[in-house]
C-alpha cells in the first residue's frame, strides 16, 4: 500500500452510510487487508452516524474535514476531530459522529482478539511533544537523530508518533508490518529490490514484515505510525 498523496488518492464508489437513508451521509474508501488487519483510506460527507464497534481496535488519523465525536461511555464529552487528530477506539467502543465538513482519514483496524483498554485522543499529532532525540542505529551517512513516542499499545497493535532529522540509514521489518503517514518533512525510502518511494506530507506507506530498505531523509520527517506485530 502506497499513497503518494492521501488527499488525492482515488477511492471506491460513494455509498450511503445507512442503506435506509440514501440522502444521508455518504462514505467511500480504499481497503487493503493483511490477514485479520484492515488498512485504508476512508471519506465521509457531512451528516450524523453512529459508531458501534465490534470486537476490534481501530487507529485513525484525520487528514481533512471536521467532525465532533460523542463517546457513549462519557456522556457530555465531545472530541473535536480536525486535520492532524490521532485517535484510537478500542473494541466494543460506541459513539456518535457529527460530520461538519467532508472528512478523510487513514485507518488501521485490528480484528484479532484481545483485551479491551482505554481509547486514545490526541488533538494534534503535528505538535505532539516527543522525548529527546537520540542517534539512529544502522547509520549510513549524516547524523540522523530519532525521537519516538508510543502513544497507545494493546496486544499486537502499537501506535506512535516518530520524528527523524536528515541522514541516511538502513531498516528492516522483522516480525511486524508498519503503516505510516508522513506529517512533515521530505524523504525517500528505497527497498532492497530497488523500488523507491518518495515521501512528503500526506504520503502513506505500508512496509510489510520482511521489508528491507534504506531511508534517505533530506528534511526532518515526522510521521504517525501503526505497528502490527505477528
Amino acid at each position: 500500500m502506497y499513497a503518494p498523496r492521501i488527499l488525492t488518492a482515488p477511492l471506491g464508489p460513494s455509498t450511503p452510510v445507512y442503506a435506509d437513508q440514501p440522502n444521508g451521509c455518504h462514505q467511500s474508501g480504499w481497503d487493503f487487508t493483511v490477514g485479520d488487519v484492515e488498512m485504508g483510506i476512508w471519506e465521509c460527507t457531512p451528516g450524523r452516524l453512529d459508531s458501534d464497534h465490534g470486537d476490534y481496535d481501530e487507529m485513525m488519523l484525520m487528514m481533512s474535514g471536521r467532525v465532533t465525536i460523542e463517546p457513549a461511555a462519557d456522556p457530555g464529552a465531545a472530541w473535536d476531530i480536525a486535520p492532524g487528530t490521532l485517535w484510537v477506539t478500542p473494541r466494543g467502543w460506541k459513539g456518535t459522529w457529527h460530520v461538519h465538513q467532508t472528512v478523510r482519514k487513514l485507518y488501521v483496524i485490528d480484528n484479532r482478539t484481545g483485551a479491551t483498554i482505554q481509547p486514545l485522543y490526541i488533538p494534534n499529532a503535528y505538535s505532539h511533544p516527543l522525548p529527546p532525540h537520540s542517534p539512529r542505529p544502522s547509520k549510513v551517512s549524516g547524523d540522523p537523530q530519532v525521537a519516538d513516542d508510543v502513544v497507545w499499545h494493546n496486544e499486537r497493535l502499537e501506535v506512535g508518533v516518530w520524528e527523524c532529522t536528515p541522514g541516511v540509514y538502513d531498516i528492516s521489518r522483522d516480525g511486524y508490518d508498519e503503516l505510516f503517514l508522513v506529517l512533515a518533512g521530505k524523504a525517500s525510502l528505497t527497498s532492497s529490490d530497488g523500488i523507491r518511494f518518495d515521501l512528503e506530507p500526506g504520503s502513506a506507506l505500508l512496509t510489510p514484515e520482511g521489508f528491507r530498505g534504506r531511508w534517505e531523509i533530506t528534511e526532518t520527517v515526522r510521521k504517525v505510525y501503526a505497528i502490527v506485530r505477528h
